[in-house]
């Protein structure tokens, strides 16, 4: 638990860093999406899915950096060993990775429930739109998890 509540407060301070101009020629975000989901999304063994997308962003100039951060609370199948939590731009599996896919070794027994974090951020030029997907996979898992609720916050500056 306080694993969990250091990182909501270090997601709360990097939002608000963002939204707060560091001087009165920068420019905070311009275009900002929050999406949360709270019907549980099954995740079967070992397949990549997706948990949560963003609402479609008008870029709304030629070049932008998007700040994307996900969260989502899994209960892992039988037998798993690690989560590998991704953001991809799209709505689906084949979208570009953003960032790393690192594997996360489960800090509670297979069958526990966790939380997973990834925040990454990337310039984009030439787009009309944006958007992002969380996607979670379980690595050695014998039966489904499921991801009981989660969110992704994205941001267009």
């Amino acid at each position: 638990m306080p694993r969990l509540l250091r990182l909501r407060a270090l997601s709360t301070a990097i939002v608000v860093a963002l939204l707060v101009p560091a001087s009165v020629t920068a420019q905070g975000p311009r275009r900002i999406d929050a999406v949360t989901f709270t019907a549980n999304v099954a995740l079967t063994t070992t397949s990549e899915t997706v948990v949560a997308s963003s609402n479609s962003l008008s870029a709304g100039r030629e070049t932008v950096t998007v700040i994307v951060i996900a969260w989502a609370q899994l209960t892992t199948g039988a037998s798993t060993t690690a989560v590998t939590p991704r953001i991809r731009r799209g709505n689906t599996t084949s979208g570009t990775l953003v960032g790393e896919a690192n594997a996360e070794t489960l800090k509670a027994a297979a069958g526990g429930t966790e939380p997973f974090w990834i925040m990454v951020t990337e310039d984009r030029t030439n787009v009309s739109s944006v958007q992002y997907s969380l996607t979670l996979q379980q690595t050695g898992a014998s039966a489904d998890g499921s991801a009981l609720q989660g969110g992704i916050l994205t941001m267009v500056r």
